[in-house]
């Protein structure tokens, strides 16, 4: 293991041989597969398979741009969390003012019952693909699901993380799958990425590229990763926080980057089998439908299956990260994460019913795109204070964020907040 630890750390093998200190850097391993999983969620589906239908390969490079502009926030956050050894949550109660932090607690809070949202509704939509099941019966019995998954990881983090890591695993082999039943050309893939200006001046196009970065960053993560990465750290000498840095941001890319390559291939698999029909496929109905027609019906069942995983795969991630923004805001403290999973999964069941009931369940991909809006929404409550606290050299010292990463961090929080804020704008319009 001292070995792993000297070559994931980039060669500094100073600390790891300390056998205590070479297992707590082995500790900070994992905390990215729990964000992972974030963004492949059911509301990146719609916002992939959308582009990839009706754009091709155009909009792949987005794609690719969103997930290193949320991969650089997340490291961000990770940095926060081993320089000061407190997650995000509790830094924000402490050190910004009281109206701010109830804000951005607030915010977080709708942020995770927007995943379960997510969570309740794609799982609802792949038991009725797989087996003609109801939505409101669908949304039950992955309500029902959630606790079982809990049930699996029985509290133990490092289950928590080979549970997810398994779900991440049967979505990841599904497209792996699908891409081979699909048989894109390659060099159509390729030559699609240099497109991408043509798609983005499509205002349609535009619109799904402004939906495929809202879907990607997603706030109660930055509210998890720093948890998850403060609570390994309390655990570290002093000295011994630069390397864990470097571990735990080689393990976000590692991570990040197999969620990156999913939502590619997501895409990926739409613009081959979906496109060239002059229609954009927003449903994950008739994207099943028309896989089914053009691949098979085995890439159907196994698009079905990877929704549902990539469904469920959010359960532990959302009551983790509860957990954690309850603990750093001071509220509800004592909630066990079952009862917490119940509350959250109760509401989120609640309102998927009513809007189901309400719309006949004509339009249950409308309830994935609320609830994007509501992380957009969402999004800027975390990211300006994760900004702000990065650079504030009291809390962070040596490892205060400055200089151009300072400037480039301030302008990427603005710029994302502008963006969504337009995208909310033309969706009330």
């Amino acid at each position: 293991m001292t070995r792993f630890i000297y070559a994931i750390s980039g060669g500094n093998s100073v600390l790891a041989q300390d056998v205590q200190v070479s297992a707590n850097l082995r500790r900070m391993i994992g905390s990215g597969l729990l964000v992972a999983v974030g963004y492949i969620d059911p509301g990146n589906w719609a916002t992939d398979i959308a582009g990839g239908s009706g754009f091709g390969y155009g909009l792949l490079m987005v794609v690719i741009v969103s997930a290193f502009l949320a991969l650089g926030f997340q490291i961000l956050v990770s940095r926060l969390a081993l320089a000061t050894g407190q997650d995000l949550a509790t830094l924000t109660a402490r050190h910004l003012s009281p109206r701010l932090s109830k804000a951005a607690w607030l915010a977080g809070e709708a942020a995770i019952l927007a995943t379960a949202l997510a969570e309740l509704v794609g799982g609802a939509i792949a038991l009725r693909l797989l087996f003609g099941l109801p939505l409101i019966a669908g949304v039950a019995v992955t309500g029902v699901g959630t606790f079982a998954v809990l049930a699996l990881a029985r509290g133990n983090a490092d289950r928590h993380e080979r549970v997810i890591a398994l779900l991440l695993s049967v979505v990841a082999m599904s497209f792996v799958f699908l891409l081979f039943k699909a048989n894109p050309a390659w060099t159509e893939v390729a030559h699609g990425v240099t497109r991408t200006g043509d798609a983005l001046r499509d205002p349609q196009g535009f619109l799904i590229a402004l939906g495929i970065l809202g879907a990607t960053l997603m706030p109660h993560n930055l509210y998890l990763h720093s948890g998850s990465l403060a609570q390994r750290a309390r655990q570290l000498p002093p000295t011994a926080r630069g390397l864990a840095m470097r571990v735990a941001r080689n393990d976000t890319i590692v991570s990040l980057g197999v969620a990156m390559l999913i939502n590619a291939a997501i895409m990926i698999v739409a613009a081959a089998s979906l496109s060239g029909s002059g229609l954009i496929v927003s449903s994950l109905d008739d994207a099943h439908a028309v896989i089914g027609s053009t691949l098979g019906v085995g890439a159907a069942i196994v698009f079905a299956v990877a929704l549902y995983a990539a469904g469920q795969s959010s359960t532990l991630t959302g009551v983790l990260a509860g957990r954690i923004l309850s603990n750093g805001f001071q509220v509800r403290r004592g909630w066990s994460d079952r009862r917490r999973a119940l509350m959250t999964r109760l509401v989120a069941g609640g309102a998927a019913a009513c809007l189901l009931a309400f719309t006949g369940g004509d339009d249950p991909d409308g309830l994935l795109v609320l609830s994007q809006v509501i992380l957009s929404l969402a999004l800027p409550f975390a990211l300006g204070p994760l900004v702000a606290l990065a650079r504030r050299k009291d809390l962070m010292g040596r490892y205060a964020l400055r200089g151009a990463w300072a400037w480039a961090a301030m302008a990427a929080t603005a710029c994302i907040i502008a963006l969504d804020g337009y995208l909310l704008i033309d969706m009330a319009v």
